[in-house]
C-alpha cells in the first residue's frame, strides 16, 4: 500500500500494518508526525493480543515515537527502512527501550543487516 505524507493516508497505513501484527507484549506509544503536519499524533495500543489505532493522543504511554511525515509514510510505503530513519533522527523514540524494541520490532521487523532495534 503506497501511503501519503497525510495524516489520513499515514493512519489508514498504520491501521492496516497494525491489524496484520502479532505483538509479543501489551503496550501502547503515540506517534507523533512531525512537518507538514504540524505535530498531529496517534495511537496504537496493544491489550491481550489486540491491537488498536485511534487518531488522537496517547497520554502516559511508555514510549514515544516522534517521525517526520513524510519520512514516515515512505517507510509504511516500504520505500525506506524503519531503522534507516532511527539511524538518520527522521524517526526518534523516548521512554521504555524494551517496549519500544519489542513493538518496533513486531511492527517492522529487524534492520535490513539482520540487527534488531
Amino acid at each position: 500500500m503506497k501511503c501519503k505524507p497525510e495524516f489520513a493516508s499515514i493512519f489508514k497505513c498504520i491501521s492496516a500494518k497494525v491489524s496484520k501484527t502479532k505483538f509479543t507484549c501489551d503496550t501502547a506509544t503515540q506517534i507523533t508526525l512531525k512537518g507538514i503536519l504540524d505535530s498531529q499524533p496517534l495511537y496504537v495500543k496493544v491489550e491481550e493480543g489486540h491491537a488498536e489505532t485511534c487518531p488522537y493522543e496517547y497520554r502516559n504511554a511508555p514510549f514515544y515515537i516522534d517521525a517526520d511525515t513524510e519520512v514516515f509514510a515512505s517507510v509504511l510505503s516500504g520505500d525506506k527502512s524503519f531503522f534507516d530513519a532511527l539511524a538518520s533522527g527522521d524517526i526518534t523514540i523516548n521512554g521504555d527501550a524494551r517496549q519500544a524494541v519489542l513493538f518496533v520490532n513486531s511492527l517492522f521487523g529487524g534492520a535490513a543487516d539482520g540487527r534488531k532495534a
